[in-house]
């Protein structure tokens, strides 16, 4: 199945990529509120994904979404924007302010994923320009949704919280890292950071998903949905400060293979990577390459700042 009903009126959804360890990878989620007669899609995932992600709003009985929340414009959330919007003129869109013209122009975000992402952008697909008018007025508040503001993976980010039926639900987008649970409730975690990262903007955004309180779930596009949001978070939290300490006392010149290395012999929400499978655990070491790269990029301008 590429949907799973987590609770009623919340589906999970795979949205794939043909590329081995990336099946799964990706995660959209639909929200049907029949209390308040809207449906929400939170992602779509990159344009190779919405032709199955259409398949799969057909089978759960879903029509056309009333709103599609972005919590980042990176290729592998909102690649798929426009062929989205092709398929389902009627959704409005809602995505971070700063975000909004790669949306509609996707030119310089293709130019800086290709340095990025290499070949895996021909996998995710080419955007194409999305009709501005589609986008939803910045200003409109939607009763249950609540949105913030958390930099740090992007300089445009918003995370969100949907209370649905007196369930409330945190859609944290990278802002709390990436998130996956083995059977027997053992969890693999890692911070998304990117090249350019600021750690003091990270840090605070993922403390204001702490301040939230008691949330209920806590659903990450990468990839999946806990129960322990409040003990996941905190978790994420002590991990990024954890980073910080291991790649600052690298020796003068160490470079990305040196920090991974260091970070997978130390840090104990990594220690379960050998037990992904094998094209899992090679894209997960691709991506810790680019976290590791990030946070030493952090070092090094402090350094020489």
């Amino acid at each position: 199945m590429n949907t799973k009903e987590i609770i009623k009126g919340l589906t999970e959804i795979a949205l794939p990529v043909p590329r081995g360890g990336f099946e799964s990878f990706i995660i959209g989620w639909h929200i049907d509120d029949r209390s308040r007669g809207r449906s929400i899609l939170v992602e779509t995932g990159p344009a190779v994904s919405v032709p199955r992600l259409a398949e799969d709003l057909k089978e759960i009985g879903a029509g056309e979404p009333d709103y599609l929340l972005y919590t980042h414009v990176h290729l592998d959330h909102s690649g798929g924007a426009g062929q989205f919007h092709e398929l389902f003129p009627g959704t409005k869109i809602i995505a971070p302010l700063k975000g909004r013209p790669h949306l509609v122009d996707p030119t310089r975000l293709v130019e800086a994923s290709r340095e990025n992402l290499g070949d895996l952008l021909d996998v995710y697909g080419m955007p194409i320009p999305l009709p501005e008018d589609i986008l939803a007025d910045p200003d409109l508040e939607l009763e249950g949704l609540t949105t913030v503001d958390t930099p740090g993976h992007a300089p445009h980010h918003s995370s969100y919280l949907y209370d649905l039926d007196g369930t409330r639900i945190l859609f944290p987008g990278e802002a709390a890292g990436c998130y996956f649970e083995f059977d027997d409730g053992s969890i693999f975690m890692r911070p998304a950071t990117p090249h350019k990262f600021y750690y003091e903007t990270a840090m605070a955004s993922l403390q204001k998903l702490i301040d939230l309180g008691d949330v209920d779930l806590i659903c990450y596009p990468h990839s999946g949905c806990s129960r322990d949001p409040k003990g996941l978070l905190e978790t994420a939290s002590s991990q990024m400060a954890f980073w910080k300490d291991i790649i600052s006392a690298l020796p003068e010149g160490a470079g990305t293979e040196e920090g991974v290395e260091a970070l997978l012999k130390n840090d104990p929400a990594l220690s379960h990577i050998d037990r992904l499978p094998e094209k899992d655990r090679e894209r997960e070491m691709f991506f810790l390459r680019q976290s590791t790269n990030g946070y030493l990029g952090y070092v090094r301008r402090n350094a020489e700042s």
